[in-house]
């Protein structure tokens, strides 16, 4: 695979992604793959919306392939198309859920540990969501990013956010103090909010 990165360039990656090499593909959504799903997680309240979002941002560039006219701007296309197909989601989400669903809670996996550790979770992980919607929504999409593709590079949230890379740490810790300081306003002890 990494015979594409060092000795492909992009126009040369998509030619042969065009012509149905199945390889090249798999490059190209490995290389780019982290990218597109924090563009989509950070606007998505739920994996499976995000799944969706992901999902149809590489369809999309399969039917637009042959459009696009400047292959090193493909990861700002995949970042741009990620955030416009998101929100295109969440506002028809408003129209179809009910007011008041919790849908941060939808990613938890339930875990059959007895009653009362799921009672503690439930109210844990309440408190949290409370306090995360309470950020402001530039930080909730940093660190949805953040928590969903820890690997992603500094450039590859700059171009899924639309930030410029110096302030992705410092926001980011302004973000986090913000959390803690929300959370523990909750009373919720240090250790759980830290």
């Amino acid at each position: 695979m990494t015979e594409f990165g060092a000795s492909c360039g992009m126009a040369a990656l998509l030619d042969r992604v065009s012509e149905g090499d199945q390889d090249a593909w798999r490059y190209l959504v490995e290389h780019h793959g982290p990218m597109v799903w924090g563009a989509a997680r950070a606007y998505s309240m739920n994996r499976a919306d995000a799944e969706d979002v992901c999902q149809v941002t590489w369809v999309l560039l399969a039917e637009n392939l042959h459009k696009l006219r400047q292959p090193d701007a493909l990861p700002a296309w995949l970042a741009t198309t990620a955030r416009r197909e998101a929100l295109r989601l969440v506002k028809a989400r408003r129209r179809e859920t009910p007011a008041g669903l919790d849908t941060l809670l939808l990613d938890v996996a339930d875990i059959a540990d007895g009653p009362e550790n799921r009672a503690v979770r439930t109210a844990v992980l309440s408190r949290v969501a409370q306090a995360f919607a309470g950020l402001s929504q530039r930080c909730q999409q940093l660190l949805r990013v953040v928590a969903v593709a820890p690997d992603t590079s500094y450039n590859q949230i700059a171009t899924a956010l639309g930030m410029a890379r110096g302030s992705i740490g410092p926001k980011r810790n302004r973000c986090l103090t913000a959390l803690r300081q929300s959370l523990a306003a909750t009373g919720m002890p240090e250790e759980a909010a830290g």
